[in-house]
Protein backbone atom coordinates (compact mmCIF):
# COMPACT_ATOMS: atom_id res chain seq x y z
CA UNK A 1 0.00 0.00 0.00
CA UNK A 2 1.08 3.78 -0.67
CA UNK A 3 2.66 5.04 2.37
CA UNK A 4 0.79 8.36 1.73
CA UNK A 5 -2.39 6.68 1.03
CA UNK A 6 -1.77 4.57 4.15
CA UNK A 7 -1.36 7.41 6.42
CA UNK A 8 -4.17 9.41 4.87
CA UNK A 9 -6.34 6.21 5.35
CA UNK A 10 -5.39 6.19 9.14
CA UNK A 11 -5.60 9.75 10.23
CA UNK A 12 -9.69 9.62 8.93
CA UNK A 13 -10.29 6.35 10.78
CA UNK A 14 -11.25 5.92 14.31
CA UNK A 15 -8.30 4.79 16.47
CA UNK A 16 -9.31 1.01 17.02
CA UNK A 17 -10.06 0.33 13.03
CA UNK A 18 -6.34 2.44 12.31
CA UNK A 19 -4.60 0.26 14.17
CA UNK A 20 -6.06 -3.01 13.28
CA UNK A 21 -5.69 -1.72 9.73
CA UNK A 22 -1.78 -1.18 10.31
CA UNK A 23 -1.20 -4.94 12.21
CA UNK A 24 -3.29 -7.01 10.41
CA UNK A 25 -4.07 -5.95 6.80
CA UNK A 26 -0.99 -3.33 6.11
CA UNK A 27 1.76 -4.92 7.64
CA UNK A 28 2.24 -8.22 6.78
CA UNK A 29 1.23 -7.25 2.89
CA UNK A 30 3.72 -4.30 3.09
CA UNK A 31 6.72 -6.96 4.43
CA UNK A 32 5.98 -9.64 1.57
CA UNK A 33 6.13 -6.85 -1.01
CA UNK A 34 9.41 -5.25 0.79
CA UNK A 35 11.09 -8.51 0.68
CA UNK A 36 10.28 -8.89 -3.18
CA UNK A 37 12.02 -5.84 -3.68
CA UNK A 38 15.42 -6.78 -2.03
CA UNK A 39 15.16 -9.93 -3.42
CA UNK A 40 15.66 -8.33 -6.92
CA UNK A 41 17.62 -5.54 -5.36
CA UNK A 42 20.34 -8.11 -4.46
CA UNK A 43 19.57 -10.44 -7.61
CA UNK A 44 20.61 -7.23 -9.47
CA UNK A 45 22.99 -5.46 -7.58
CA UNK A 46 24.56 -7.90 -4.68
CA UNK A 47 28.25 -7.78 -6.95
CA UNK A 48 28.31 -4.15 -5.59
CA UNK A 49 28.13 -4.59 -1.89
CA UNK A 50 30.18 -6.61 0.84
CA UNK A 51 27.57 -6.51 2.65
CA UNK A 52 23.38 -7.35 2.02
CA UNK A 53 21.78 -6.39 5.27
CA UNK A 54 22.64 -2.96 7.79
CA UNK A 55 20.65 -2.58 10.76
CA UNK A 56 19.49 0.35 12.65
CA UNK A 57 19.05 0.64 16.46
CA UNK A 58 17.31 4.25 16.47
CA UNK A 59 16.09 5.69 19.62
CA UNK A 60 12.58 6.94 18.81
CA UNK A 61 12.26 10.00 17.38
CA UNK A 62 15.91 10.63 16.74
CA UNK A 63 16.99 10.83 13.02
CA UNK A 64 15.91 6.97 12.25
CA UNK A 65 13.81 7.15 9.60
CA UNK A 66 16.00 10.22 7.86
CA UNK A 67 19.43 8.07 8.22
CA UNK A 68 17.31 5.32 6.50
CA UNK A 69 16.47 7.06 3.79
CA UNK A 70 20.13 8.04 3.52
CA UNK A 71 21.00 4.64 3.02
CA UNK A 72 18.55 3.47 1.03
CA UNK A 73 19.54 5.72 -1.76
CA UNK A 74 22.56 3.34 -2.45
CA UNK A 75 20.95 1.45 -5.42
CA UNK A 76 19.22 -2.44 -4.82
CA UNK A 77 18.58 -1.43 -0.80
CA UNK A 78 15.11 -1.83 0.55
CA UNK A 79 13.52 -1.12 3.66
CA UNK A 80 12.04 -3.78 5.03
CA UNK A 81 9.49 -3.85 8.72
CA UNK A 82 9.06 -7.24 10.09
CA UNK A 83 5.76 -7.39 11.12
CA UNK A 84 6.11 -8.83 14.37
CA UNK A 85 8.19 -5.78 15.70
CA UNK A 86 4.71 -3.76 13.75
CA UNK A 87 2.72 -5.71 15.98
CA UNK A 88 4.24 -5.53 19.27
CA UNK A 89 4.53 -1.83 18.55
CA UNK A 90 0.94 -1.37 18.52
CA UNK A 91 -0.06 -4.10 21.14
CA UNK A 92 2.49 -2.42 23.96
CA UNK A 93 2.68 1.15 22.82
CA UNK A 94 6.20 0.97 21.32
CA UNK A 95 9.07 -1.27 20.76
CA UNK A 96 12.13 0.13 22.37
CA UNK A 97 11.96 -3.30 24.92
CA UNK A 98 11.39 -5.90 21.70
CA UNK A 99 13.36 -8.41 20.89
CA UNK A 100 13.94 -9.79 17.90
CA UNK A 101 12.67 -13.32 16.46
CA UNK A 102 15.47 -15.80 16.22
CA UNK A 103 15.05 -15.73 12.20
CA UNK A 104 15.33 -12.41 12.07
CA UNK A 105 18.08 -12.40 9.78
CA UNK A 106 17.77 -15.57 8.00
CA UNK A 107 15.04 -14.58 6.53
CA UNK A 108 16.67 -11.78 5.23
CA UNK A 109 19.57 -13.99 3.40
CA UNK A 110 20.53 -12.99 -0.02
CA UNK A 111 18.15 -9.81 0.08
CA UNK A 112 19.56 -6.20 -0.18
CA UNK A 113 17.72 -4.88 3.17
CA UNK A 114 17.77 -2.07 5.23
CA UNK A 115 16.32 -2.93 8.85
CA UNK A 116 15.22 0.54 10.61
CA UNK A 117 13.85 -0.60 14.03
CA UNK A 118 13.94 0.35 17.78
CA UNK A 119 14.90 -2.12 19.37
CA UNK A 120 16.62 -2.15 22.94
CA UNK A 121 20.14 -3.73 23.02
CA UNK A 122 19.69 -6.80 25.03
CA UNK A 123 21.14 -9.85 25.16
CA UNK A 124 19.42 -11.49 22.87
CA UNK A 125 19.44 -8.95 20.51
CA UNK A 126 23.66 -8.62 20.19
CA UNK A 127 23.83 -12.13 20.61
CA UNK A 128 21.94 -12.41 17.35
CA UNK A 129 24.10 -9.05 15.46
CA UNK A 130 27.18 -11.07 16.53
CA UNK A 131 26.33 -14.23 15.23
CA UNK A 132 25.05 -13.21 12.23
CA UNK A 133 27.96 -10.63 11.64
CA UNK A 134 25.15 -8.20 11.04
CA UNK A 135 27.23 -4.60 10.87
CA UNK A 136 24.99 -1.99 12.75
CA UNK A 137 24.32 1.37 13.75
CA UNK A 138 23.08 3.06 16.65
CA UNK A 139 21.43 6.40 16.95
CA UNK A 140 20.22 8.44 19.60
CA UNK A 141 19.21 12.16 20.60
CA UNK A 142 18.92 14.28 23.45
CA UNK A 143 16.38 13.00 25.59
CA UNK A 144 14.84 16.81 26.39
CA UNK A 145 14.28 16.78 22.70
CA UNK A 146 13.15 13.38 21.99
CA UNK A 147 10.23 14.14 24.73
CA UNK A 148 9.28 17.35 22.50
CA UNK A 149 9.48 15.76 19.27
CA UNK A 150 7.41 12.39 20.91
CA UNK A 151 4.82 14.73 22.03
CA UNK A 152 3.78 16.86 19.39
CA UNK A 153 4.14 13.49 16.56
CA UNK A 154 1.69 11.45 18.65
CA UNK A 155 -0.05 14.23 19.46
CA UNK A 156 -0.86 14.73 15.34
CA UNK A 157 -1.21 10.93 15.13
CA UNK A 158 -4.49 9.77 15.53
CA UNK A 159 -3.47 6.46 14.33
CA UNK A 160 -0.55 5.78 17.18
CA UNK A 161 -0.98 3.48 19.90
CA UNK A 162 -0.55 6.45 22.88
CA UNK A 163 -2.63 8.96 21.01
CA UNK A 164 -5.79 8.45 22.85
CA UNK A 165 -3.10 9.74 26.05
CA UNK A 166 -2.03 12.70 24.89
CA UNK A 167 -4.76 13.87 22.34
CA UNK A 168 -6.05 16.29 24.93
CA UNK A 169 -3.06 17.21 26.74
CA UNK A 170 -0.75 20.66 26.55
CA UNK A 171 2.75 20.99 25.93
CA UNK A 172 3.81 21.14 29.43
CA UNK A 173 1.36 18.32 30.79
CA UNK A 174 2.26 16.08 27.84
CA UNK A 175 6.29 16.36 28.83
CA UNK A 176 5.32 15.39 32.38
CA UNK A 177 3.59 12.31 30.78
CA UNK A 178 6.38 11.36 29.04
CA UNK A 179 8.68 11.78 31.78
CA UNK A 180 6.82 9.85 34.16
CA UNK A 181 5.99 6.90 31.61
CA UNK A 182 8.77 6.68 28.54
CA UNK A 183 12.13 9.18 29.82
CA UNK A 184 14.04 6.46 32.29
CA UNK A 185 13.07 3.34 30.21
CA UNK A 186 14.53 5.80 26.86
CA UNK A 187 17.46 6.59 29.00
CA UNK A 188 17.75 2.63 29.73
CA UNK A 189 17.68 1.78 25.50
CA UNK A 190 20.51 4.63 25.28
CA UNK A 191 22.87 2.90 27.77
CA UNK A 192 21.65 -0.49 26.49
CA UNK A 193 23.38 -0.13 23.25
CA UNK A 194 26.56 2.11 24.95
CA UNK A 195 27.37 0.42 27.75
CA UNK A 196 29.04 -2.64 25.94
CA UNK A 197 32.50 -3.55 25.72
CA UNK A 198 33.93 -2.30 21.98
CA UNK A 199 32.32 -4.21 18.70
CA UNK A 200 33.92 -3.42 15.73
CA UNK A 201 30.45 -4.60 14.14
CA UNK A 202 28.58 -1.50 16.30
CA UNK A 203 29.18 2.27 15.40
CA UNK A 204 27.53 4.75 17.25
CA UNK A 205 26.40 8.37 16.34
CA UNK A 206 24.27 11.62 17.73
CA UNK A 207 21.07 12.89 15.91
CA UNK A 208 23.33 16.20 16.50
CA UNK A 209 26.21 15.15 14.91
CA UNK A 210 24.55 13.66 12.08
CA UNK A 211 22.16 16.56 11.94
CA UNK A 212 25.44 19.38 12.05
CA UNK A 213 28.02 17.81 10.21
CA UNK A 214 25.53 14.99 7.76
CA UNK A 215 28.55 14.28 5.31
CA UNK A 216 31.12 13.74 7.57
CA UNK A 217 29.03 11.82 9.51
CA UNK A 218 27.09 9.52 6.87
CA UNK A 219 30.75 9.15 5.33
CA UNK A 220 31.24 6.89 8.45
CA UNK A 221 28.60 5.35 8.03
CA UNK A 222 29.21 4.40 5.03
CA UNK A 223 32.16 3.02 5.42
CA UNK A 224 31.40 0.94 8.22
CA UNK A 225 28.89 -0.55 6.67
CA UNK A 226 31.15 -0.99 3.22
CA UNK A 227 29.24 1.02 0.94
CA UNK A 228 31.19 3.77 -1.23
CA UNK A 229 31.53 6.94 0.93
CA UNK A 230 33.41 8.97 -1.57
CA UNK A 231 32.66 12.43 -1.37
CA UNK A 232 30.56 12.73 -3.86
CA UNK A 233 28.21 9.89 -3.41
CA UNK A 234 27.93 11.36 0.19
CA UNK A 235 27.26 14.68 -1.21
CA UNK A 236 24.36 14.07 -3.12
CA UNK A 237 22.72 11.61 -0.48
CA UNK A 238 22.74 14.38 1.62
CA UNK A 239 21.17 16.87 -0.74
CA UNK A 240 18.57 14.63 -1.66
CA UNK A 241 16.94 13.83 2.09
CA UNK A 242 17.94 18.10 3.20
CA UNK A 243 15.18 18.60 5.39
CA UNK A 244 13.94 21.11 2.75
CA UNK A 245 13.64 18.44 -0.13
CA UNK A 246 11.99 16.05 2.63
CA UNK A 247 9.25 18.71 4.58
CA UNK A 248 8.19 20.03 1.54
CA UNK A 249 10.40 23.41 1.18
CA UNK A 250 10.66 24.10 4.89
CA UNK A 251 13.98 24.95 6.17
CA UNK A 252 14.86 24.12 9.62
CA UNK A 253 13.55 25.33 12.58
CA UNK A 254 10.30 26.67 10.46
CA UNK A 255 8.09 24.00 12.24
CA UNK A 256 5.25 21.82 11.02
CA UNK A 257 3.43 19.93 13.53
CA UNK A 258 1.92 17.66 11.15
CA UNK A 259 4.66 16.84 9.52
CA UNK A 260 6.52 14.15 10.57
CA UNK A 261 10.02 16.17 9.97
CA UNK A 262 8.59 18.71 12.07
CA UNK A 263 11.25 20.99 12.52
CA UNK A 264 14.75 19.47 11.86
CA UNK A 265 16.78 21.69 14.77
CA UNK A 266 18.52 19.90 18.17
CA UNK A 267 18.02 22.10 21.41
CA UNK A 268 14.30 22.66 20.83
CA UNK A 269 13.20 21.35 24.61
CA UNK A 270 14.51 25.04 25.51
CA UNK A 271 11.35 26.41 23.79
CA UNK A 272 9.12 24.85 25.75
CA UNK A 273 10.57 23.56 28.92
CA UNK A 274 9.44 25.49 32.13
CA UNK A 275 11.69 25.78 35.44
CA UNK A 276 9.11 22.97 36.98
CA UNK A 277 9.92 20.75 33.69
CA UNK A 278 13.61 21.60 33.94
CA UNK A 279 13.61 20.28 37.73
CA UNK A 280 11.37 17.11 36.78
CA UNK A 281 14.04 16.20 33.96
CA UNK A 282 16.70 17.32 36.24
CA UNK A 283 16.02 14.63 39.08
CA UNK A 284 14.89 11.62 36.37
CA UNK A 285 18.08 12.28 33.70
CA UNK A 286 20.27 14.67 34.79
CA UNK A 287 23.10 12.53 35.89
CA UNK A 288 22.53 10.87 32.29
CA UNK A 289 23.12 13.92 30.85
CA UNK A 290 26.53 14.92 32.47
CA UNK A 291 27.44 10.96 31.63
CA UNK A 292 26.11 11.16 27.52
CA UNK A 293 27.76 14.85 26.95
CA UNK A 294 24.73 16.45 26.59
CA UNK A 295 25.60 18.70 29.68
CA UNK A 296 28.73 19.47 31.60
CA UNK A 297 26.64 19.79 35.25
CA UNK A 298 23.16 20.10 36.46
CA UNK A 299 23.11 23.68 36.07
CA UNK A 300 20.64 24.43 33.05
Amino acid sequence: MNKLLEKKLKNYLPQDIAMFLKKNIVSKPRYWFQLKQAQEGFNKFSNLYPQNLIFIAGLPKSGTSWLKKMICCYQGYQEVMIPEANAYEINHGGSHDFDLPEDTFIRLKNKLVVLKLHVHGSEHNLNLLENGQIPFVVIYRDLRDVAVSYYFYVKQTPWHPQYHLYKNLTVEDGLKFFAENLLCEYAKWIESWTKTTENSLRLIIRYEDLLSNPEIELSKIAKHCALDNSPQKIRKIVEINSFSNLSGGRNKGNESSNSFFRKGVAGDWKNHFTPNLKNIYKEKIGDFLVDFNYEKDLDW
